[in-house]
């Protein structure tokens, strides 16, 4: 999706890049940068990001290539050049990072209690604007709505604020937001997800992590593959939200997989923190010293 940066309002817009199977640099950038940048202004020298990058597996060509194109879609911004270039993230990026991390955070977590209301989004936009439309859907995609029928979306959580933000931020004025309590349908409930064949994915995240939980436990991970490891492993996570709108769990099978992904994934989040702090400021500080006022790993979700 390209467009000129700001939607019908005006107003800068942030184009995040979106998970594809098997990943992308751009995406992992975002996830690495995020877990350890979004609280500054700070700029960060380009020879300490293409340094951390290369412990989760990314070349230079392909972290300075990321941050061009993170920067062509206003999530960084960039000073100097060569070998004197550095990065961070915009203004708007950061703001859209710290709601972003809090839903990734909580997405799965069984303490979040349900108020039994849903919340409805119905909307126009016309198809000479079908870029705005694209980005003003996906944005509700990323908040946990569902399309059921047509532009009406459903969510089965409070979102009229972030719905009002996300709408005068594109410039979509012909919407219409309400909420319906889980008994007020006539006929069934929503059906944005299908709970007769739960996801594979969270069975074979949780598996994939029980090796590295095991060494960890054991004290066997340094500050390198602790780094490497909470990145690939939060990297995937982010994924999830967008093809999940985060059901209530009194609203799913007993058996549904995703509490059993959450908690490997709490587990070695929290398990790899101080790794992280660790690594990042052993690097920082032989790269960038001038950089580490900047650093902040969160402990915990």
């Amino acid at each position: 999706m390209r467009y000129d940066g700001q939607g019908r309002a005006g107003a800068a817009i942030v184009d995040f890049p979106r998970p594809q199977r098997g990943g992308t640099s751009q995406h992992l950038l975002v996830t690495l940068l995020g877990e350890f940048w979004r609280s500054t202004d700070l700029w960060l020298p380009t020879r300490a990001i293409v340094r951390l990058a290369g412990d989760v597996g990314l070349s230079r060509s392909a972290v300075t290539t990321a941050l061009s194109r993170l920067a062509a879609r206003g999530v960084l911004e960039n000073d100097g050049g060569g070998r004197a270039s550095r990065y961070r993230f915009t203004a708007e990026a950061r703001a859209r990072l710290v709601i972003g991390a809090r839903q990734v955070g909580q997405f799965g977590d069984p303490g979040i209690p349900w108020d039994r209301f849903w919340t409805a989004v119905a909307f126009s936009v016309p198809e000479s604007e079908r870029e705005i439309r694209e980005a003003f859907r996906a944005r509700l995609k990323w908040l946990g709505f569902a399309p059921v029928y047509g532009a009406l979306w459903f969510s089965p959580r409070d979102r009229m604020d972030q719905v009002r933000e996300v709408a005068q931020g594109y410039g979509v004025e012909d919407y219409m937001a309400f909420r319906v309590e889980d008994g007020g349908f006539e006929g069934r409930r929503p059906a944005i997800v299908d709970t007769a064949e739960p996801p594979r994915r969270y069975a074979e995240f949780a598996d994939a992590n029980e090796a590295a939980l095991e060494r960890m436990r054991a004290g066997a991970v340094g500050p390198a593959e602790g780094f490497r490891l909470r990145i690939e492993v939060l990297d995937e996570w982010r994924a999830f939200p967008w093809d999940d709108p985060g059901m209530p769990y009194e609203l799913l099978p007993d058996d549904w997989p995703l509490l059993r992904a959450r908690e490997s994934f709490v587990a070695i989040f929290e398990a790899t923190a101080p790794l992280v702090e660790r690594h990042v400021r052993t690097v920082l500080g032989e790269s960038a010293p001038e950089a580490l006022a900047g650093v902040v790993v969160p402990a915990m979700l």
